[in-house]
């Protein structure tokens, strides 16, 4: 096997751009640096700066949609660019590419800091929270509805998640931070991932083969973190008292399932817990 004496090259960049880009490179082309997956090259990486594996998809993913959507930046690399002003920009753009069109020259200009720019991204996103909580849901696609109990997942764990897991010190963080499996979120609590969530959206009807196959998804997520912890939409076909009684038939550990109102769910006592 090659040696991989190329990503001690890749792990020593300082500006997170040339980062981006010599990991990019790296993952795409792991054969030239004596692997034979992305992921291996993501935990070498790591390995060398220092850093756990899933803090690498940051830079990368940030380097990524710059080259993207914005090559000009990219290609002048402003060295005052701060990578979390175009990660903001970036989910800016996935709640609203209008707002985020409008937003992209102040940001590169440099007339933008990040907390104008948090505060931008967290009132896109209480928008399209008071619009999903206001939707007629039978009149919904079964895609803008999963959006809806999402929105509503996260702005109730972004409320009263230190109230749930029991710290001021946890964080969500998108799922993708596992790996190539991974769950919808992760809660991380002094920044080690403890709690895979996993959203399932509204079904009427729910079969077995469903049911046995997102125990089986959760007992692999399980692997990953301490704790699985799967939210479905109350009033669902979702029978979680079936699921608890599976999970504790073949002694599956460190599963919990809960129940929150599909449009909304303003209170603590909104989240109801099946053990």
């Amino acid at each position: 096997m090659l040696k991989s004496n190329g990503l001690e090259d890749v792990a020593k960049k300082e500006s997170w751009v040339e980062f981006g880009e010599a990991l990019e490179e790296a993952v795409d082309n792991p054969i030239k640096y004596g692997f034979r997956t992305p992921t291996e090259v993501l935990n070498r990486v790591a390995v060398l700066r220092g850093k756990r594996t899933h803090t690498l998809r940051n830079p990368l993913e940030a380097y990524k949609w710059l080259k993207k959507r914005h090559p000009n930046v990219e290609k002048g690399r402003p060295a005052w660019l701060g990578m979390t002003l175009v990660l903001f920009l970036m989910k800016i753009e996935e709640l609203d590419q209008a707002t985020a069109e409008k937003l992209a020259p102040q940001v590169f200009g440099g007339q933008m800091r990040q907390v104008q720019l948090k505060a931008e991204f967290d009132r896109l996103r209480q928008e399209r929270a008071d619009e999903h909580a206001k939707a007629d849901l039978s009149k919904l696609s079964s895609p803008q509805r999963a959006q809806i109990f999402d929105q509503t997942v996260f702005k109730f764990l972004m409320q009263y998640g230190p109230k749930v897991f029991g710290t001021e010190s946890m964080q969500l963080k998108d799922g993708r931070s596992l790996g190539s499996l991974y769950p919808d979120y992760v809660v991380e609590i002094d920044n080690q991932p403890k709690v895979a969530i996993e959203i399932n959206a509204y079904r009427q009807r729910v079969e077995r083969q469903f049911t046995v196959n997102t125990l089986g998804y959760l007992w692999l997520l399980r692997k990953l973190v301490p704790e699985a912890l799967l939210i479905v939409p109350q009033g669902s076909g979702y029978e979680l008292n079936q699921l608890a009684k599976l999970r504790d038939e073949i002694g599956l550990d460190g599963i919990r399932f809960a129940t929150l109102p599909e449009t909304g769910a303003p209170r603590f006592e909104d989240l109801v817990v099946q053990e």
